[in-house]
């Protein structure tokens, strides 16, 4: 049995912190010691349904992943560590794509921080329904926006939405040219925050194939202020520049606005 790519039908988001992806990144919290993020996650594409007339498709996905941060100190002490999977249904139309997801969130402290802090760790998770929609009117733009539902959280907290809401900007390199710069923003507010936003600005340039979202490495500098994603922290709020990189092991994807037959099994 072949599985279908998981990325054709919906592409990564690069500016999302909750994106699963192979990443290292480090930096420095304003004011702050250095810090270092590695997440490794990736999605399987499962089975994939065409529509007729060759209006687009569709496709269930399996998703898993981890979420950690370190202290960039010669303890290396690790923060925490989030646990993510989901279960995602893409939906591609000509020029507008979609994600529907059901996701697990389950986030531990790291015992470095529990002993350095003298205290007892608190399970903290959450099971949630969320969507995303995009619109590509263009190769060099992409706009998409989201909403997110909690349906159950440990422990119980109040203000289980959240909005989502962002921009890509590719710079489309003439042919044979494997630099591909691109600007991401992402914007994402819970409110269990107050709906305090979070700011997230990538500025990078990916190396491979001809197509700026397939398989290859993404070097990037980023801005991030507001709550902090990892749910152990999520009342947490801080200004953060790192630098990093993106491995993008996934088949290379088409661009969303492609054509819809070439999307089909």
């Amino acid at each position: 049995m072949a599985y279908p790519p998981a990325h054709e039908l919906f592409a990564p988001l690069q500016a999302d912190p909750t994106e699963l992806r192979f990443v290292f990144q480090m930096g420095s919290p304003v004011s702050h010691r250095m810090v270092a993020n590695v997440d490794v996650g990736d999605y399987l594409g499962i089975y994939r349904w065409a529509f007729p007339n060759n209006l687009g498709a569709a496709q269930l996905n399996l998703g898993g992943g981890i979420f950690t941060r370190f202290d960039a100190t010669p303890s290396h002490a690790l923060q925490v560590i989030d646990f993510y999977g989901n279960v995602p249904l893409d939906v591609h139309l000509g020029p507008v794509s979609g994600r529907f997801m059901f996701y697990h969130d389950s986030s531990h402290l790291g015992d470095d921080y529990l002993r350095s802090n003298n205290i007892q760790s608190t399970d903290h998770s959450w099971e949630a329904l969320r969507v995303i929609l995009s619109i590509q009117p263009c190769y060099a733009v992409r706009l998409y926006g989201g909403f997110t539902n909690a349906v159950h959280t440990k422990p119980e907290w109040e203000g289980h939405q959240a909005l989502q809401g962002g921009v890509e900007l590719y710079y489309h390199t003439p042919a044979h040219v494997f630099l591909h710069p691109y600007w991401a923003n992402d914007v994402q507010s819970w409110r269990r925050s107050g709906w305090d936003p979070t700011w997230t600005s990538q500025l990078g340039v990916k190396t491979g194939s001809e197509n700026s979202r397939g398989r290859g490495i993404a070097y990037f500098i980023q801005f991030q202020r507001g709550p902090r994603f990892e749910g152990q922290f999520f009342a947490a709020r801080e200004t953060v520049w790192t630098a990093g990189v993106k491995f993008q092991i996934s088949q290379s994807p088409i661009s969303s606005s492609a054509a819809p037959e070439k999307l089909l099994p």
